[in-house]
């Protein structure tokens, strides 16, 4: 009777003659069965353990340590999943898109249901503004995990930004009430409104109650939706109803968004200043701040808040492009123009951009370098009215009065009430003696733009010329009340305000020539001065 070596208690030589004789197959399983052994606890434990503390130190930032055990994983095991996810979110927190972006792709290959590739690629689109991609990547998550609660708020989020107000709704109501965090409120709240269901609204009320002052943002962006749908008194009503134990930043800017829909600016303006002492640094409300000034015409507030907004976030487009425009308004036509070229510098091509540069160096009379970026426009908007204009008015500084009158007369097919198309071709008439026609295309200006202060200045001593000092009168006057500030319209006044026989208003408006020239000429020679690099003492 043979005996089995598995009974005899001890392994020798005996133990091992069995396996010999065991077929190759036989041989490779019991091979695998012990390989699969040495693997199993204690391993699987060193290896979960390895991607908590890796994911620990990820969650303090500590990328560097992070990313060195990675790479001790990945060198050993390069087809590791969960460790070519964590080396992704590394690559995210470091701004390094592509690379994120393969570890990723990478991951799924290696198993399509991966919920954190799928998670982080979303994740990862929605930073770059790619919506599409975005979607696309949570759904995936949701196919695998319908009731996956991050991935649903994420969807619904999404979608609502993109217009697509009832698959947001559906993808808020996977998530059940009680698990829905409170930033789907306000997302919620603008689907019903965008889908015709504004009586639904109500109801998420009572649950944003409960975390008005825990998360003062999430009532800021409520009362938001509320005002952008013309519900101003029920925003009101809401905001009585939230007592915050402390005044928050975030609750003062939401009583500025209430007052300035009510139609109060400066109490809107006051709650923003109180609101920017507890958060100097907030770019919402430094940008929002400059919004208001800009609609009390306050430009040189809404400069400094601008300015201020991009030291906390710099190189925003939506900045530049705003402070650009601003600038040239008050005249510091070199910093307008600087503010310009950084806009395009971070957007090249853009032509929304290209657009302001062109705008800005006209104005600065810098017409030549203007003039191929207007070109460049208008051959890419060939419909666009405000690229023709553009264009027309670039041929005019440059000299090229046969290109700009069709450029002019191309915008005015498109928009027959652009007042600077009028404009130009009133100052283009004028100068070739067609009065007639000069004074058509001016009176049309300031008929389409009664605050076209250029064209009644124009028009104003068109009239002089042609011998109606009334008139002339009445367009110089109107021009002054625009710009007070322009010594040469209170000399043309003077001289309408004389052939009229009025002496006494003709002086005080010849005074006011001489006095505005000369804190001209101060200003300029103090401006000079100040340019001139200082003076040194020779040295012996």
């Amino acid at each position: 009777m043979r005996t089995s070596c598995w009974n005899t208690g001890h392994m020798g030589q005996s133990a091992i003659a069995p396996l010999r004789r065991c077929p190759r197959a036989c041989r490779l399983m019991l091979a695998g069965l012990v390989i699969s052994f040495t693997v199993s606890p204690q391993t699987l434990r060193a290896q979960s353990a390895s991607r908590s503390s890796i994911s620990r130190l990820i969650a303090q930032n500590q990328l560097d340590d992070a990313e060195k055990q990675l790479w001790s994983v990945l060198s050993q095991r390069p087809d590791q999943v969960w460790a070519l996810d964590l080396m992704a979110e590394i690559r995210m927190r470091q701004k390094r898109a592509p690379e994120a972006e393969a570890l990723l792709r990478r991951a799924l290959t290696l198993d399509p249901k991966d919920l954190q590739a799928h998670r982080g690629l979303g994740k990862l689109y929605s930073s770059l503004g790619n919506i599409p991609q975005a979607i696309d990547s949570y759904s995936h998550v949701v196919a695998i995990t319908p009731a996956d609660v991050a991935a649903n708020v994420e969807l619904a989020v999404l979608y609502q930004g993109a217009g697509q107000y009832k698959e947001s709704v559906a993808a808020a109501q996977r998530v059940p009430a009680v698990s829905r965090p409170p930033r789907i409120l306000p997302v919620l709240a603008a689907d019903y409104f965008a889908t015709g269901e504004p009586a639904k609204v109500p109801s998420l009320i009572p649950s944003l109650l409960r975390y008005a002052n825990s998360q003062p943002e999430v009532l800021r962006d409520f009362v938001t939706v509320l005002l952008r749908n013309g519900y101003v008194d029920d925003a009101g009503h809401l905001m009585d109803n939230v007592k915050p134990v402390k005044v928050s930043a975030d609750y003062l800017h939401t009583f500025a968004r209430l007052r300035a829909a009510q139609g109060k600016p400066q109490d809107a303006q006051a709650l923003l200043s109180q609101a920017l002492k507890l958060q100097p640094k907030s770019f919402d409300l430094l940008y929002e701040a400059a919004g208001l000034a800009a609609q009390e015409n306050h430009l040189d507030e809404m400069i400094g808040f601008l300015r201020r907004a991009d030291e906390v976030q710099p190189n925003r487009p939506e900045v530049l492009q705003k402070l650009s425009l601003a600038l040239l308004k008050t005249d510091h036509r070199a910093p307008a123009v600087a503010v310009a070229r950084r806009l395009n510098a971070i957007q090249p091509d853009n032509p929304d951009n290209e657009y302001v540069l062109a705008f800005t160096l006209l104005e600065a009379n810098s017409p030549e370098e203007a003039e191929p970026i207007a070109r460049k426009l208008a051959a890419a908007r060939p419909d666009d009215a405000n690229s023709q204009l553009m264009l027309g008015i670039a041929e005019f500084k440059t000299g090229d009065t046969s290109g700009a009158k069709r450029d002019l007369q191309r915008c005015l097919t498109m928009d027959p009430h652009a007042p600077d198309a009028h404009y130009y071709l009133g100052l283009m008439a004028r100068r070739e003696g067609n009065i007639d026609a000069a004074r058509v295309e001016l009176e049309e200006a300031v008929r389409t733009n009664p605050d076209h202060v250029s064209a009644e200045v124009e028009l104003g001593t068109l009239y002089l010329q042609i011998g109606n000092p009334d008139q002339a009168r009445t367009a110089l006057e109107k021009a002054i009340k625009l710009a007070p500030a322009v010594p040469q319209y209170h000399y043309h006044l003077g001289l309408a305000y004389s052939r009229l026989g009025m002496q006494e208003p003709a002086r005080t408006e010849l005074d006011t020539y001489n006095r505005l020239r000369q804190a001209e000429d101060e200003g300029r020679k103090s401006k000079d001065a100040a340019s001139q690099p200082p003076a040194t003492i020779p040295q012996p």
